[in-house]
C-alpha cells in the first residue's frame, strides 16, 4: 500500500512540474507530456484529455507485455496523472531565469521518473514502452527513454523552434541521466558492519 501512496505523491509532483514548467515554456521533452503539448498547440484539446487517451492506449500494451503489478500501477497512473494535471493546471510561476527553470524541470522529471521505475511501476503513457523494450532487449530504461524522447523532440523542434529544442534536449539529458542513477545505483557494502 505504501508503494501506491508514494506513486500518487510522485505523480502529483510530476503534474505540478508539467504545469509550472513544461507546458508554459513549450518544452517538448518527449513522452506523453511532449505529445500533449504538440497536439494541444494545434487542436486546443486539453492536455489532461490528450494524456488520458495516450495513457489508455499504453495501458493496453502494459497489460499485454508487463507484470500485473506493473499494470496496476499503470492503471493508477493512467487515471490519476491526467487528473492531477487538470487539478494543477491553474498553477503559475515566474520565468525570470529561463535556464534555471529548464534545469529544475529536468531534475524533477528525472527524479520522479526514476523513482516510479524503481518502485516497479511506469508513469503510464509513452513511458510504458521503455520497460517493455527493456524486458526483451538488454538496453537500459534511461537509454530507451532518451531515444524515444529524442524523436518526439524533433517534432517539437519543427513546431516551436531550435531554442526550445535545445532547452528541451537539456531536460531530456538530465532526466535520462537521473533515471539511470536512480535505477542502477549499486549499494555500497559496509565491510565494517557487524
Amino acid at each position: 500500500m505504501k508503494k501506491y501512496l508514494l506513486l500518487l505523491i510522485i505523480l502529483l509532483i510530476a503534474a505540478i512540474n508539467f504545469n509550472l514548467f513544461l507546458k508554459p515554456l513549450k518544452l517538448v521533452t518527449g513522452g506523453t507530456q511532449g505529445l500533449s503539448i504538440i497536439i494541444n498547440s494545434f487542436t486546443n484539446v486539453s492536455n489532461s484529455l490528450i494524456i488520458l487517451i495516450i495513457n489508455i492506449i499504453m495501458l493496453i500494451l502494459s497489460f499485454i507485455f508487463l507484470r500485473k503489478q506493473t499494470t496496476f500501477g499503470t492503471i493508477l497512473a493512467t487515471i490519476t496523472y491526467p487528473l492531477f494535471v487538470k487539478l494543477t493546471s491553474s498553477l503559475k510561476f515566474n520565468f525570470d531565469y529561463y535556464l534555471l527553470n529548464v534545469i529544475i524541470t529536468g531534475i524533477i522529471s528525472g527524479i520522479t521518473n526514476g523513482l516510479i521505475y524503481k518502485l516497479g511501476f511506469t508513469a503510464g503513457g509513452i513511458n510504458v514502452l521503455a520497460p517493455i523494450i527493456n524486458k526483451y532487449k538488454n538496453i537500459k530504461v534511461g537509454t530507451i527513454n532518451l531515444i524515444i524522447n529524442s524523436l518526439i523532440l524533433l517534432i517539437g523542434c519543427l513546431m516551436f523552434g531550435i531554442k526550445n529544442f535545445l532547452y528541451a534536449m537539456l531536460v531530456v539529458i538530465i532526466n535520462s541521466l537521473l533515471i539511470n542513477v536512480i535505477m542502477y545505483k549499486k549499494r555500497k557494502i559496509n565491510y565494517f558492519k557487524n
